[in-house]
């Protein structure tokens, strides 16, 4: 059995998250499985580049962005990609209509990172968490 190599890891010390990512094409990159890529993502090495990831909250062992709650505005977040950890400061922490898209602005300058989960206790919403290299 042939083991896929992970596209990157997401690090979060404070809430001691460090799972890996896969692929956009991986059938790794799933959800209910995984922390995901999104297809619309960038990668980080890329210049102003906006990378968008996602995983379930909740509770269960898949449920990866269960604390996401304890984050706040200034906390940091890692990517490491091609053998480079690229550092996210959380500049903004909002909700946003579960309706299967989320509203991002792509006419901005920097590097940055957004994370996504069903917002605690609203199973109307997401959180919807931005930050910057």
């Amino acid at each position: 059995v042939k083991t896929e190599k992970e596209l990157m890891t997401i690090v979060i010390d404070k809430l001691g998250i460090n799972n890996k990512i896969y692929s956009k094409d991986s059938k790794l990159n799933n959800i209910d499985e995984n922390v995901i890529i999104m297809n619309e993502s960038d990668y980080p090495d890329k210049e102003n580049s906006t990378v968008i990831i996602g995983a379930h909250s909740g509770v269960g062992a898949k449920a990866y962005f269960k604390d996401f709650d304890k984050l706040e505005l200034g906390d940091t977040i890692a990517l490491k990609y091609k053998d480079k950890d690229y550092i996210y400061k959380i500049t903004n922490i909002r909700k946003d209509d579960k309706d299967g898209k989320i509203n991002i602005n792509y006419n901005t300058k920097g590097n940055r990172l957004i994370l996504y989960t069903c917002y605690p206790n609203d199973k109307t919403s997401y959180m919807v968490i931005t930050s910057y290299e």
